[in-house]
């Protein structure tokens, strides 16, 4: 049977960690989790997860700018970017897509468009 690819959510805020992983796991989806943007390049540099879950408004740095790192770096630049918001102005979209974003969702966000959406963005190993 396939290995589904780990999912880092970086989002400071813990109980929408909480549900993501909750919907990630009942999908078999190995999970971690960062509640600011230091954590979050740390974790994405060291492990290479398969798919990063980013929220917009972080801590230590802000996700746009942890998207730009992420986009810039050897190491990390193939990682396949969600970037997830409850900001509604759709120049956070562009932005976010102009700087390699695979996908954007709007928070509160469907289990069932979640996992479709992390579904078209990764291969089981």
């Amino acid at each position: 049977m396939p290995t589904l690819p780990k999912v880092l959510i970086i989002d400071d805020d813990r109980q929408l960690n909480l549900l993501l992983e909750s919907y990630l796991r009942e999908a078999e989806y190995p999970t971690a989790t960062a509640v600011d943007a230091i954590q979050g390049l740390m974790f994405a540099q060291r492990e290479i997860p398969g798919l990063i879950l980013l929220d917009v408004n972080l801590p230590a740095g802000g996700g746009l700018a942890l998207l730009e790192r992420l986009a810039k770096t050897t190491r990390t630049q193939r990682i396949p970017v969600v970037v997830i918001t409850a900001r509604s102005e759709p120049e956070i979209e562009a932005q976010a897509r102009g700087m390699g974003a695979a996908a954007f969702l709007r928070k509160p966000i469907a289990r069932d468009t979640l996992l479709d959406t992390i579904a078209k963005l990764v291969t089981p190993a």
